[in-house]
């Protein structure tokens, strides 16, 4: 039977394009802005934090950039179980939202990227990133974990 390998080789190669997209992929590839990225359906969001300004920039899955024109955008960070900052993202750019807020960042931020662009479902997209802003890699997950 012919159709057993093609099923197999199709399934290989669908497994590889979902692994080429996981947020180890990202992890260990140089990014253009020096940021994390991560996918959010369609488009890839790359966070980069400097100071007290948040710009996420956005490209499809050709790295190609994704028009920014009348979207917007919430970066929420967490420094901590307690505290909370939230900072507002408008066009500033092609292909990138930009905002600055009054927060403080941990040793260890989760951030939290809601991104609506006009005539599009909202995107949402996790990072973690260190005091001084640049990216923290993800924790693995061991075998039998159930965290989600």
């Amino acid at each position: 039977m012919r159709t057993r390998p093609t099923v197999l080789l199709l399934l290989a190669g669908l497994s590889a394009g979902v692994y080429a997209h996981s947020d180890e992929f990202f992890e260990n590839r140089p990014t253009p802005h020096g940021g994390q990225v991560r996918m959010s359906g369609p488009v890839h969001l790359e966070l980069v934090v400097s100071g007290d300004v948040a710009t996420v920039y956005l490209t499809d899955h050709a790295d190609k950039i994704v028009n920014t024109d009348n979207g917007s955008a919430k970066v929420i960070i967490r420094p901590g179980k307690k505290n909370r900052f939230v900072v507002v993202l408008r066009p500033a750019g092609d292909n990138v939202l930009r905002g600055a807020g009054d927060f403080k960042l941990g040793k260890r931020n989760d951030v939290t990227v809601l991104v609506t662009l006009p005539g599009q479902d909202s995107r949402r997209a996790q990072f973690r990133i260190g005091k001084d802003g640049r990216p923290v890699a993800t924790p693995k997950r061991q075998a039998g974990s159930t965290r989600h």
